[in-house]
């Protein structure tokens, strides 16, 4: 057994040889001796040991005679949890048989050694799990631990030696004696030989039991094993070892599960949980869970595990609901020490696992708790109210307004939306919707409520002027200017609300109209340019000026701007550069950049798409292409390819169905490696087929190339739609070097204030995130015009946040007869396939009346848990200049 190098599997991972040879030394000469068998499984959501005793529990004896044999002991004993019925039934029955044939009893096999095992029950506290507690439970009495040394091998049970194995380490011991050490040690890695069972629960496709080699990294048994994420949700952390266990962040993901290294990750093997959790689950809450477990599973004997365990929780349960702050933070960390380093069992020096691990890799996580009041999550409810709102970047509360529409009242419908978005027509038709993803009507296989559809039903019937929008400040010559380089939602955004601060600004814009990637990136079918200039229309007032075919580096520079006279800048530039294929002939004529492609169409009217069609690349840029392609005269046939599968593409996915609905070819698992032309004209690119090889720490697998697999597709053109940037060249020629840009062509801000390096700089949207959506540009918009508006008024610029919680009650409808609204989600009206082929009209059309209602009334009204009628107010419009 020493020589095959097993570790206890029971979490400490001491070596079980090393554990015998002490137990054989201890004691006097004919002394009494106790094998026992730790079955006492406390771990939620872990049946290892469980499973074992169920369905083999001859392996777990076998284990327990060889130890008897090597240690001198007579007697075993099975410490077994009562919530474990059928294992102790199957216990029972296994010991009886092995007593029938010679197994167990006096003189085994006619050797002259003795051996009998029975069964103590626990009655299920977790800290009987620890040895010296296991013991004082087995003899009767209450289950605490005691100090040690001594410890158990020399004095245990009634005082004798006692050794005490895991319930997998004894299922090991048989394999190891009839196929040798050396085969066991072959399995795992130096220090950690053999296999350990795990319990795979959680965010994953498949749970349950696994077991696997020692020193198999955590992604491979994640994603490889278990299946990887449930949805579209990415995996965020693993959390090993139980309650007193660590959570390990997704980008460690490549760490070897081994005792050791696990350890100095600040987690533990633990008897073998492994919790996934993706980024729906809180770490706050998952700390705050294990924490309450803790503290209840405590046996009080120490004063810092009774006492410190119980504190800890109080302040993660503050920290939950809102109230804590960053001064408990620290204090919630020296907690966790201070237990760790003073207390007495094992319970007590791992219970501070959870939360140090979750100061250490997600403390940021926690700041936004403390300091914006935000769970990202979304699963704090006093931080989070209603999800729809929630989980809208700009805060929408989408629940009042559905509310609204269900009691026909459309124009105080419109009003909410517009109070928290100034460009409410655009995105009731091109929002990505995460109100819809966090709606819990669409929990637990449910469908979601079409919020975005609503949205379009009101803003479709309600006249944008019917909304007169609250000023907080009107400018006098001596108010200070703000110039915004850059048009599209992110800039626009900002204007419109530092207007309503009583600010003035000037827009500058390179291209011929306002309106940025809104006019050249998306195509018409889905947002119509008419509704695009409407809007901007109405955002535009006297306190903002706008400057078009006025670039960056050309025309003007940062520093120009604070000659001219301007207070603070904000670069608001977007995304329009595409990212080359990095591949010989790339300037071929047939070849466009996807930006190029849209930008062409959408702003000049020119198709320059031909013939065979090929669109590189998985994002929405691609199949915005890719559609727009085939909706041009002369293309005869359109194909999207992309490196890895259509579940990886990172696309809507309704735009994905939407592309092959109509005609769009779809070719997955392909890379181009040479371009092939005549004539100096495009005539087609070499492919090579790849397969899915290994994950990387984020999830992604990653296509490897198949050798021998070329084949060539014709093409007449091809679109590259790999990736946009931002021109931040046009920075640097700007002369406003100063200002620090990344590689990935972004430019660096402090995410928490949006400023640049440079004083009185800051940037927004797409320019800081890449490419992204229309309304997390107007979110970073509106970001920007507080934190602007501070900065020029002198204020610190990051403040505390609050939690958006529902604050006005409205009366639910009450339905009658079938008018409930509790069936299948409203589809939305759609142009007809043929007829939106060669048409670049506007697919969808908004929903009739009587459907929207109805959708209206599937609504779970998730606010009326905070607001009731003796809350109910008037409602009206919060100033915009205010309030984010």
């Amino acid at each position: 057994v020493i020589k095959s190098g097993i570790r206890g599997r029971g979490g400490a991972g001491f070596p079980t040889g090393q554990k015998w040879r002490l137990a054989r030394a201890s004691g006097r000469k004919g002394e009494q001796k106790y094998v026992v068998c730790n079955a006492d499984e406390g771990d939620p959501g872990a049946y290892m040991d469980r499973s074992l005793l169920e369905g083999n529990p001859h392996a777990i004896l076998e284990g327990m005679i060889i130890a008897g044999i090597a240690i001198g002991a007579t007697e075993g004993i099975i410490y077994v949890r009562s919530e474990y019925p059928l294992a102790v039934r199957h216990s029972r029955i296994a010991i009886k048989q092995a007593t029938e044939l010679g197994l167990l009893g006096d003189s085994i096999l006619g050797s002259g050694f003795q051996f009998s095992v029975s069964i103590v029950r626990g009655a299920g506290a977790f800290v009987c799990g620890e040895e010296t507690a296991l013991i004082r439970s087995v003899e009767g009495r209450l289950g605490e631990p005691r100090q040690r040394p001594p410890y158990p091998i020399a004095k245990g049970i009634d005082g004798h030696p006692t050794c005490i194995n895991n319930v997998e380490t004894l299922a090991n011991i048989p394999v190891i004696i009839s196929r040798g050490a050396e085969e066991f040690a072959k399995i795992g890695t130096p220090g950690n030989t053999g296999t350990k069972i795990f319990s795979l629960v959680g965010k994953i496709k498949s749970t349950g039991l696994v077991e696997v080699p020692l020193g198999i990294k955590i992604k491979d048994v994640v994603y490889e094993i278990g299946g990887g994420p449930v949805g579209r949700a990415k995996i965020k952390a693993v959390q090993t070892g139980g309650p007193s266990g660590g959570c390990i962040p997704a980008r460690m993901f490549d760490l070897p599960i081994d005792y050791d290294s696990l350890t100095k990750a600040g987690s533990i093997m633990g008897s073998g949980g492994m919790i996934v959790m993706d980024d729906d689950t809180c770490i706050v809450d998952v700390a705050k869970y294990f924490m309450s477990f803790l503290k209840d599973e405590s046996c009080g004997k120490c004063f810092t595990c009774r006492k410190g365990t119980q504190r800890m929780y109080e302040i993660l349960e503050d920290v939950s609901q809102g109230k804590g702050t960053l001064e408990q933070l620290d204090l919630l960390e020296e907690l966790a020490h201070t237990v760790r380093d003073t207390t007495m069992c094992g319970l007590g020096q791992s219970a501070p696992n959870p939360v140090l691990s979750t100061l250490r890799y997600f403390r940021e996580e926690c700041e936004r708790h403390v300091w914006d009041k935000k769970c990202d999550a979304l699963v704090c409810k006093d931080l989070v109210g209603a999800p729809c709102q929630a989980a809208c970047p700009i805060g929408t509360e989408a629940w009042r307004y559905v509310a609204h529409i269900r009691r026909g009242e459309y124009e105080q419908a419109y009003r909410v939306i517009r109070e928290a978005n100034p460009f409410p027509s655009v995105c009731s038709r091109v929002c990505n919707h995460p109100c819809e993803e966090h709606c819990r009507a669409g929990e637990h296989g449910g469908e979601a409520v079409a919020i975005r559809s609503l949205k379009r039903f009101i803003t479709d019937r309600i006249d944008p002027s019917s909304y007169k929008p609250l000023r907080t400040g009107y400018p006098d010559d001596g108010s200070p200017r703000v110039a915004i380089i850059g048009s599209g939602p992110a800039g626009l955004t900002a204007a419109h609300y530092l207007s309503l601060r009583g600010y003035r600004s000037t827009i500058f814009e390179s291209a011929a109209q306002p309106g940025g990637m809104l006019y050249s990136a998306i195509p018409a079918y889905r947002l119509p340019p008419e509704v695009i200039r409407k809007e901007v229309q109405a955002l535009l007032d006297e306190n903002i000026q706008v400057r078009c075919n006025v670039s960056l580096g050309r025309d003007f520079t940062v520093d120009s701007l604070f000659t001219d006279g301007y207070k603070a800048v904000l670069i608001a530039i977007g995304a329009h550069k595409s990212r080359q294929l990095g591949m010989v002939g790339e300037d071929t004529p047939g070849i466009y950049p996807s930006i190029e492609f849209l930008k062409a169409y959408n702003t000049g009217g020119f198709a320059l798409a031909r013939g065979r069609v090929g669109v590189i690349g998985g994002g929405n840029s691609a199949v915005d292409a890719a559609r727009m392609a085939l909706r041009q005269k002369e293309v005869e046939s359109v194909t999207l390819l992309y490196r890895r599968t259509r579940a990886e593409m990172p696309a809507f996915a309704e735009e994905i169905e939407a592309a092959i609905e109509e005609g769009v070819k779809l070719e997955t698992l392909v890379t181009p490696v040479r371009i092939l032309k005549r004539d100096g004209r495009l005539t087609g690119v070499e492919f090579l087929k790849n397969k899915l090889g290994a994950r990387d720490v984020s999830g992604r697998p990653q296509p490897e190339p198949v050798p021998g697999t070329e084949f060539t597709a014709a093409l007449d053109t091809l679109i590259v739609a790999i990736s946009e940037g931002s021109d931040t060249d046009c920075i640097k020629a700007a002369g406003s070097s100063l200002i620090e840009t990344s590689k990935a062509g972004t430019v660096n801000v402090d995410s928490a204030t949006l400023l640049t390096n440079r004083p009185g700089v800051f940037a927004a949207g797409d320019a800081v995130t890449g490419p992204n959506t229309v309304v997390d540009a107007i979110a970073a918009g509106k970001k920007a015009a507080t934190m602007i508006d501070r900065y020029l008024a002198g204020a610190p610029l990051r403040q505390p946040g609050s939690a958006r919680l529902p604050h006005i009650y409205i009366e639910p409808f009450v339905a009658n007869g079938d008018e409930s609204g509790n069936g299948h989600r409203a589809s939305t009206p759609r142009v007809d396939i043929e007829s939106r082929r060669r048409c670049f009209a506007e697919v969808d059309a908004a929903l009739p009346a009587e459907d929207a209602i109805r959708e209206a009334g599937r609504c779970l009204r998730c606010d009326l848990e905070f607001t009731q009628p003796k809350d109910t107010r008037v409602e009206t419009p919060v100033a915009e200049g205010v309030a984010l």
